[in-house]
């Protein structure tokens, strides 16, 4: 009954800068971004995760630090399946021209048909991020049969249920990332994913409990839409 919650790296230098950071190095959360992000983890729905996974870029290993002064984590790693999509050619560059580019029709309309010049596919990106869930949902599982198994010989010594035996886990990332990983959730093609919006520094649950994912909660911050200029937070940087 594992429940995933997906936290999005607080705002950053290159949210800020309309910047496609990527992989690029020395990309930091700003003071506003600490500021919304503290605030946010003020609601997360859970003060306790069995694991936290993190992207291994800077703006990510942050968000995570910062994280674990609202929430207890039984262990903490670095998690290269959700580390960010490799933009190729296109890292650095300014958003508001990259969308003067034929290609970002694609990017917009046919995402699983887009490979950056130089870089990643989309599909390549939702595909390993998608199967990093997927291992830590099956990690997640065998801890809570194991958990299950001595509950029970516990409760038929001490006459009692065993209580709520489900594992909670962790994972920051970025926008695309974590859009991948709803659309997948979702039962939705990667060409709509655009259509999913999540900001920076907000919160997603998905409970991977029953035969099917359900999404309980998406894009949750304190501040709404103040700390992002596109509805939503949207945005691939």
């Amino acid at each position: 009954m594992p429940v995933i919650v997906l936290l999005r790296h607080g705002l950053s230098s290159a949210n800020t800068a309309g910047i496609l950071a990527g992989r690029a190095p020395g990309v930091s959360l700003t003071e506003d971004g600490v500021r919304a992000l503290e605030d946010t983890l003020r609601m997360l729905p859970r003060s306790d995760f069995s694991r936290l996974l993190h992207s291994p870029l800077t703006r990510c290993a942050e968000t995570a630090a910062i994280a674990a002064r609202f929430a207890g984590f039984g262990t903490t790693e670095v998690a290269e399946d959700f580390i960010e999509l490799d933009y190729g050619d296109w890292t650095g560059r300014r958003l508001e021209d990259l969308v003067t580019t034929p290609e970002w029709e694609t990017v917009a309309q046919r995402a699983s048909q887009m490979r950056f010049p130089g870089g990643e596919s989309i599909t390549e990106a939702a595909d390993r991020a998608v199967a990093g869930v997927a291992g830590l949902v099956a990690e997640l599982r065998a801890v809570e049969e194991a958990k299950r198994e001595a509950a029970q010989a516990s409760a038929e010594e001490a006459g009692k249920d065993g209580g709520d035996l489900r594992e909670w886990a962790m994972v920051v990332s970025h926008g695309d990332i974590i859009k991948a990983i709803i659309a997948d959730a979702l039962g939705m093609p990667l060409d709509d994913f655009q259509r999913l919006s999540v900001a920076p520094g907000s919160f997603t649950v998905i409970d991977y409990t029953g035969r099917m994912p359900v999404m309980t909660a998406m894009s949750i911050t304190a501040a709404g839409l103040s700390v992002s200029g596109v509805p939503g937070g949207g945005g691939l940087a």
